[in-house]
C-alpha cells in the first residue's frame, strides 16, 4: 500500500519494539548515497519508496535498493501501526465545582476525529459522572481494542463556609427564642437539633451541608454548635424594708427587691425576740445574681428592741451625820440591768441592789448620781436619770472641817469616828486680851479627848487645848509674863479674891467666862477667838474641889487633868477630875512661849494650893509648882465644842 505524506503522523511510542518516533517533517525520497538505518530514530528521514516507481528504484545500486526496499518495508509497517493507535485515554484537565449551572469538563488527549464521546458529558449537581469514549474508524486503543471506555469526572461540592456561630446573646424572657446565626445560609446548610427554647440553659443545634455543599475543611458531616439562653439578672439582693420592733409576737420582715417568681426565700423568715436573723435568697432556674452566681445569698434582718424606760422615786437626797445612807428606788421595763455611778465618789459612793440604788455619804460636798439601765433582751436602754446628792459630813482631816461641822459631829457623839486625840485645827487670835494685843496670831488647837469625864462634865463634847505653833505646844504669854506681882491690872494672873476659881480674874476677865461666846466680854480671850468658833462653843462643868465647880466655856487644866495626879494642889476635886487622853498617851506636858518658841513657859492651872493667894502652875521641869495668884504666867486654855 502506498504511503502518503498525510499518513505520517507522530503517534508512535519511544523505545518500543518495531516502533518509531518521527518528527513532523516534509517527506522525501532518499537521495543517492543516503544512509538508511535499520531502526530509524527521531530526527531521521524515512525513505518513501514507491516500489512501482521504477525510475526511483533505478537510481540506487542494487545493494542499496535491496537494503532500501527492506528498510522501507519495515518502516512502512511501523508507520502504519503508529498512525492508528490511541494510546492515551482522555482525562479532565480542570476541576469543576458546583455553581448551580450545567457544566462539562475540559478533556485532555481528546480528539473528536478519533474518538466519539458519550455518557455523562455535562451535569449540574455535585457528584461523580462517567463519560464514554469510543474509537472512530480505523483507530484502536493501545491494546488494539476498540471497545468503549469510561472516564469518571466530578463536580465538587461548593463550600458552605465555616460552621455557623451564634451572633449576640439571648437572655431568658419567658417566651420562646432562637439564636441569631452568623454564617448560616439555609440554601446551603440544613439546621437541626435545638433550634429554639424558652428556659435558660445550654442547647445544641446541628448543621449539615446540603447535597451540593461541604464545610471549609472539606467534610460534609453534621457539626454541632452549643448555644445558650442566659439567666435573667436580678439586679439587687433583697434587703429589709422598714423596721420591726419587738412587740411580743412573731414577726416577719418586709423585703425590698424581692420577687417570689424569681427567688426562693429560705433561712429564718420570722422571729419574736429582738435580735438579728438571717434569711437566704436563691435565684430560680432562669435567674442569676448580677455577679453571675446562682447560689444562695444570705441577708440579715432584725427585730429592733422596744424602747426601755426608767423612773426614780426621788430627784434629790440630803445625807449627813444623821443619815449617811440614802436609797433611790428605780422602776424599769425589760430585763436590762440597773447600774449607777457617782460623779464624785469621794463625796457619795453608790451601789445597786436589784432595783434599789444605795448611796453612801463619804465626805461633805455635792455629787450627782446617774442611774442607767442597760439594754435588755428586747428593750433598748432608756435615757439615764439623775439624782442630786448633797452631803454634809466631816473630813477625817480635822483642819479641813468648819467649826459648825465639828459641832455637828460632837452633837452626834461621833467625834472618835472621824478624828483622833491630838488632831489639830488652826485658828487665828486677833484682838486685845487683858493688856496684850494679839494681831492675827495663827495657832493650832488640838483635841485633848472626846466626851472626857462625861459623867461629871457632860456628854457629846470635844475638849480642845490652845495650842501649838509650828508643832510646838505653847502657852500664851502677855507682855508682863513673869514680871512682878503688881496690882490688879488685867495681866495673865489668877487674881482670885477668895481662893475660888469661880471668882478669879483669870476665869472671868482674861478668859471671858463672865459673858457668853455670842456676846463676849471686851478684852477677853473669848472675844479674840474667831466668831465661827465662838458660835459652836459649849459650856462644860469643871470641878476644882469636892464642892466647887464652875460652868466654863474656856478654862484651864487642873493638875489631875494634865498629870493624872495631884501635885502642889490640895485635891483632885473630890474624885471629879480625870486625866485627859492626850496626856495619858504620854505626850509632852512642856509648853513654850508663843512669842519665843525656844523658851519654855510656865503656865497656870485652875488648881489651888489651898493657901490664900497661892495657885498651882505647870512648871517645865518640875511638873507642878505654886505661885502667888498675882504673878503673870502663861496660859494654855481649854475649850469645848
Amino acid at each position: 500500500m502506498p504511503i502518503k505524506e498525510r499518513d505520517i503522523v507522530l503517534q508512535g511510542r519511544d523505545g518500543g519494539e518495531d516502533t518509531i518516533d518521527l518528527p513532523i517533517t516534509r517527506l522525501g525520497n532518499i537521495e543517492s548515497g543516503a544512509e538508511v538505518k535499520e531502526k530509524p530514530a527521531q530526527g531521521d528521514y524515512i525513505p518513501i519508496i514507491d516500489s512501482e516507481d521504477s525510475e526511483q528504484m533505478k537510481k540506487f545500486p542494487a545493494k542499496v535498493l535491496t537494503d532500501a526496499v527492506a528498510t522501507a518495508d519495515r518502516a512502512l509497517k511501523a508507520v502504519q501501526r503508529v498512525a492508528y493507535v490511541i494510546d492515551t485515554l482522555p482525562y479532565p484537565t480542570t476541576a469543576l465545582t458546583f455553581t448551580g449551572e450545567e457544566q462539562s469538563p475540559v478533556w485532555g488527549a481528546f480528539d473528536p476525529e478519533k474518538l466519539e464521546i458519550g455518557g455523562d458529558v455535562s451535569a449540574v449537581n455535585a457528584g461523580e459522572y462517567e463519560a464514554v469514549f469510543t474509537p472512530k474508524g480505523d483507530y484502536v486503543w493501545a491494546d488494539e481494542s476498540v471497545e468503549p471506555r469510561t472516564v469518571t469526572w466530578t463536580i465538587g461540592r461548593a463550600s458552605a463556609g465555616a460552621v455557623p456561630s451564634v451572633a449576640g446573646s439571648l437572655t431568658y424572657t419567658g417566651a420562646e427564642q432562637s439564636p441569631a446565626w452568623t454564617g448560616y445560609d439555609p440554601e446551603k446548610i440544613e439546621l437541626c437539633g435545638d433550634a429554639s427554647a424558652i428556659n435558660a440553659g445550654s442547647y445544641t443545634a446541628s448543621f449539615t451541608p446540603k447535597a451540593n455543599y461541604q464545610w471549609s475543611d472539606g467534610t460534609t458531616g453534621a457539626k454541632t454548635v452549643v448555644w445558650t439562653i442566659g439567666r435573667t439578672v436580678i439586679s439587687a439582693v433583697p434587703s429589709q424594708s422598714g423596721n420591726r420592733t419587738y412587740n411580743g409576737a412573731a414577726q416577719s420582715p418586709k423585703w425590698a427587691n424581692y420577687d417570689a417568681n424569681k427567688l426562693t426565700l429560705g433561712g429564718t423568715t420570722s422571729g419574736t425576740n429582738a435580735g438579728s436573723y438571717t434569711a437566704s435568697f436563691t435565684p430560680k432556674a432562669n435567674y442569676q445574681w448580677s455577679d453571675g452566681t446562682t447560689t444562695a445569698k444570705t441577708v440579715g434582718w432584725s427585730i429592733g428592741k422596744a424602747a426601755g424606760s426608767l423612773g426614780l422615786n426621788t430627784a434629790a437626797l440630803a445625807l449627813g451625820l444623821s443619815a449617811t445612807i440614802g436609797y433611790i428606788a428605780a422602776t424599769k421595763v425589760g430585763d436590762g440591768a440597773i447600774s449607777a455611778a457617782s460623779s464624785n465618789p469621794a463625796v457619795a459612793s453608790v451601789s445597786v441592789s436589784g432595783t434599789t440604788v444605795v448611796v453612801t455619804a463619804k465626805a461633805s460636798g455635792n455629787a450627782t448620781i446617774t442611774v442607767s439601765v442597760g439594754e435588755g433582751s428586747n428593750h433598748s436602754a432608756p435615757a439615764n436619770k439623775t439624782c442630786s446628792v448633797s452631803v454634809s459630813l466631816p473630813s477625817t482631816t480635822l483642819n479641813s472641817n468648819s467649826w459648825a461641822m465639828i459641832r455637828a459631829v460632837s452633837d452626834a457623839g461621833q467625834g472618835p469616828n472621824w478624828w483622833k486625840v491630838g488632831d489639830t485645827k488652826s485658828i487665828t487670835i486677833n484682838g486685845k486680851v487683858g493688856i496684850t494685843t494679839f494681831s492675827n496670831l495663827t495657832i493650832d488647837v488640838f483635841i485633848l479627848g472626846f466626851n472626857h469625864n462625861s459623867g461629871q462634865e457632860g456628854a457629846n463634847k470635844i475638849h480642845f487645848q490652845m495650842g501649838k505653833i509650828s508643832g510646838k505646844s505653847v502657852a500664851l504669854c502677855d507682855d508682863s509674863y513673869m514680871n512682878g506681882h503688881g496690882g490688879n491690872a488685867e495681866e495673865f494672873k489668877i487674881a482670885s479674891p477668895d481662893i475660888t476659881w469661880n471668882n478669879s480674874q483669870m476665869r472671868n476677865k482674861i478668859l471671858g467666862n463672865s459673858s457668853t461666846p455670842t456676846n463676849p466680854a471686851e478684852n477677853s480671850l473669848m472675844a479674840a477667838m474667831p466668831a465661827e468658833l465662838r458660835a459652836v462653843m459649849k459650856s462644860c462643868v469643871k470641878y476644882t474641889s469636892t464642892t466647887m465647880s464652875s460652868t466654863d466655856y474656856i478654862s484651864l487644866m487642873s493638875e489631875v487633868e494634865c498629870y493624872g495626879k495631884v501635885g502642889s494642889g490640895t485635891s483632885n476635886g473630890g474624885g471629879c477630875q480625870l486625866q485627859y487622853d492626850y496626856y495619858k498617851a504620854g505626850n509632852s506636858k512642856v509648853k513654850y512661849k508663843h512669842n519665843s518658841l525656844s523658851e519654855t513657859a510656865e503656865h497656870w492651872s485652875r488648881s489651888t494650893t489651898g493657901s490664900y493667894g497661892n495657885w498651882c502652875s505647870f512648871h517645865p521641869t518640875s511638873d507642878s509648882a505654886a505661885w502667888v495668884d498675882s504673878q503673870p504666867l502663861g496660859i494654855s486654855p481649854i475649850f469645848f465644842v
